[in-house]
Parts: C-alpha cells; sequence; structure tokens
C-alpha cells in the first residue's frame, strides 16, 4: 500500500471518528449516505427553542469523543437542544435535537485558539434538511416533537422505531431574570461558535447563534422585541442509560442554565471556512 493511500485511510478513520458510536441512535453509515432527493437552499423566518447546558461527569469519555483536530476545553460542558423552524421561505418547516459539546480549535491561519460546540448528534425530522450531512452536519431522519405548554416546553427525539424516546428535554420557566452566575455563562456561550468539519478535513464555522455575538442572551429581548422573546428557566433531561447514547457515555450532570426562545428573523446557516 502505498503512503498516499495510508494518508487517504487515515484521514478518513479520523473524521469518522466522532461519529463512530451513536448519537440519539446514529449510525456512522447513516450519516454519511448521500440524500436521495434534490438539494433545496433554507431560509428560515421563524422558529422556536429550547437550549440547556449541562456538566459532563465521565471526563475521559468526554476526551474520545473530540475530534483530534479539536482539543480540550477548559469546561467540558454539554448543549442540548431541541428547535422547531415551524415557517421558512424556503424548504419545508422542520424540527431538529442536537447534542454538542464545547471543544477548543487553533485557527491555522491566525494561530489564534478559540473556544466552539462540537456536534455529536443532530436529529431532523425532513429529507431535505439531511443535506446538511454534506456540510459536516450529522443529521438523521428520525421523529421529533416540540410541545408548548404554559410554563414548560418539552422537547423530544426519538429512535428508528419514532416511539422510544433517545432524549427528552424539558424546560419550566421561572420568574426573573439570570443570575450574575448565569450571565457570565451566558457572556461566554453568547459568543461562541458552532463548528462543523467536512470530509475533506476543512472546519466551518456556522455562526454564533441569536444575536450574532453582539448581543447577549439575556439582551436580546430588550434590544429587539419585535425579533427575540425570551424566558429563562430549570431543564431536565432524561435519556436510555446505554451504551449507544451519546448522553449516557458521556453522564450528564449538573444543569448550568437554560432558556427558551422564540426568534422572527429571516436568516441561513453561514459557512465560513476557518
Amino acid at each position: 500500500m502505498t503512503k498516499i493511500k495510508c494518508a487517504k485511510i487515515i484521514l478518513i478513520f479520523v473524521l469518522l471518528l466522532p461519529f463512530s458510536g451513536y448519537a440519539l441512535e446514529v449510525e456512522e453509515k447513516e450519516i454519511l449516505r448521500r440524500p436521495s432527493i434534490p438539494p433545496v437552499e433554507h431560509i428560515y423566518l421563524e422558529k422556536e427553542s429550547i437550549v440547556a447546558f449541562f456538566e459532563v461527569i465521565d471526563i475521559d469519555a468526554y476526551k474520545k469523543l473530540i475530534p483530534s483536530i479539536f482539543s480540550m476545553p477548559d469546561r467540558p460542558i454539554c448543549r442540548i437542544e431541541v428547535v422547531n423552524f415551524y415557517k421558512m421561505e424556503s424548504a419545508p418547516p422542520y424540527l431538529e435535537a442536537t447534542v454538542t459539546i464545547l471543544v477548543k480549535f487553533k485557527r491555522p491561519r491566525s494561530g489564534e485558539e478559540m473556544h466552539a460546540w462540537h456536534f455529536l448528534g443532530l436529529s431532523v425530522t425532513s429529507e431535505e434538511a439531511l443535506w446538511g450531512r454534506i456540510g459536516g452536519f450529522p443529521k438523521v431522519l428520525r421523529k421529533v416533537t416540540f410541545e408548548n405548554h404554559a410554563n414548560k416546553y418539552v422537547g423530544t427525539s426519538y429512535a428508528r422505531d419514532g416511539e422510544t424516546p433517545t432524549l427528552k428535554l424539558t424546560f419550566e420557566f421561572k420568574k426573573g431574570r439570570p443570575t450574575r452566575d448565569e450571565k457570565r455563562f451566558f457572556d461566554f456561550v453568547s459568543s461562541t461558535p458552532a463548528l462543523t468539519i467536512l470530509r475533506d478535513g476543512k472546519v466551518i464555522n456556522r455562526g454564533v447563534g441569536p444575536g450574532g455575538g453582539k448581543y447577549r442572551i439575556y439582551e436580546l429581548e430588550r434590544a429587539a422585541p419585535q425579533i427575540w422573546n425570551t424566558k429563562f428557566g430549570d431543564c431536565s433531561i432524561e435519556y436510555p442509560n446505554g451504551p449507544n447514547n451519546y448522553l449516557a457515555r458521556l453522564g450528564i450532570g449538573k444543569f448550568i442554565t437554560g432558556y427558551w426562545l422564540k426568534q422572527k428573523y429571516r436568516f441561513k446557516i453561514p459557512y465560513t471556512v476557518e
């Protein structure tokens, strides 16, 4: 076997490493499969989401789930999000559930080291949304639900059978503003981008989410109430205790903070090569 062929095999193995187990019940062959329908540009108009941040118990498992292109962050954190993209300009509405972990990344051109979110698992409810696989998102087609109650929101992602929950995130609204410690945490995550890895090894910056880094999460509604509505509260997470679930492998620990967000704003997911 030539050195070039060896290098290609090593590269493929490294890129597949973060997807080598299950994430919300995902097989690596599934996330590498090209969608069977034509691509559709996704332009978003409105969404509703619940987002929660948790500490992690199993640090060794956390380290093993970080691709070699990234490194261990100062503080291991798992972010869980369930989103209802209920109004679209282009492409059909859909729901998604995501599990990401905090990592460090050294930008190749500047040498700057930055914190970022790395996607472990991502379930979506439309076949059109699966085209995100080409952009490095580990997407699979699954049933996802988003329940809106008076003071509680529940987001659930299901297994292939459409009946067994693989993740259930519950957000309960509480009156008042975030605490000082929560604000400090939001100061950090409001400017932390999400990164994906293409199959050729390129790292793509997907932006920093609501507010674009200009506003902290707790400032959004005050800055532009016609665009953002927010609620803060407590979150709990349920998941099966088995080796095929990333949350079980990580061991989800203490709840840090979380929020509910409704956004009315036209946007597309950013694409910037690092």
